[in-house]
């Protein structure tokens, strides 16, 4: 009959053994979320070299409204890219704050040694750097990035669409109008989405 030590060692077997699973699994889906937010970044600028493909035959029709609907595509993408973003974020925080721990104090009382016992330490490394200043944080957020592609095509949609109205002398209807407040409201919440995830990730790792 096993005795209390061993089910318990037999217990911790099985945790650790589970953790590895769990480990291998988060850092896989890791990896996919960061192909998945390359893929909306490719997206994103084949939609802007399409829109640009069309931009002659927008301005010969006179189909203005579509440069108010393209910047839609944009926030649809941006939004995916931010929750890629997210996840990776919190798996990293997960690891970092749980599991890697968890299955370093198994191995130690495992061990039963004087020497503590590290491993997975990449992580926790890189997660150990110095902590950004507020300033350091703000400027980080916007900074530049993937994620501003999207953000930058709105804006530029919906200011080539005030232009070539102007040009042609065209007067927007109601429907248009309410597409170029719509499009604003959004393209306002995307960059402050844009700094808040950016901000969110630095806290958390």
């Amino acid at each position: 009959m096993a005795t209390k030590k061993e089910n318990e060692r037999e217990a911790l077997l099985a945790e650790l053994e589970m953790h590895k699973i769990e480990f291998s699994t988060l850092r896989q889906e890791i990896l996919q979320l960061i192909e998945a937010e390359r893929q909306y970044l490719n997206l994103s600028l084949v939609a802007i070299g399409g829109g640009l493909g069309l931009f002659a035959f927008i301005a010969q029709q006179k189909a203005f409204i579509v440069l108010l609907l393209f910047p839609f595509i944009f926030h649809v993408l941006l939004w995916e890219m931010l929750k890629s973003m997210s996840s990776v974020s919190h798996i990293s925080t997960y690891l970092v704050k749980f599991l890697i721990p968890r299955a370093n104090f198994i191995l130690n009382t495992l061990g039963r040694t004087d020497q503590s016992v590290q491993t997975l330490g990449w992580e926790p490394h890189i997660s150990s750097r110095r902590l950004l200043s507020r300033g350091e944080i703000i400027s980080s957020a916007l900074t530049p990035t993937r994620h501003w592609i999207p953000v930058l095509a709105v804006g530029g949609l919906v200011i080539t669409y005030l232009l070539v109205i102007q040009s042609y002398g065209y007067t927007p209807t109601i429907g248009e109008l309410v597409l170029v407040v719509v499009n604003l409201v959004l393209l306002i919440w995307a960059a402050i989405q844009n700094i808040v995830v950016a901000r969110n990730v630095m806290h958390e790792n």
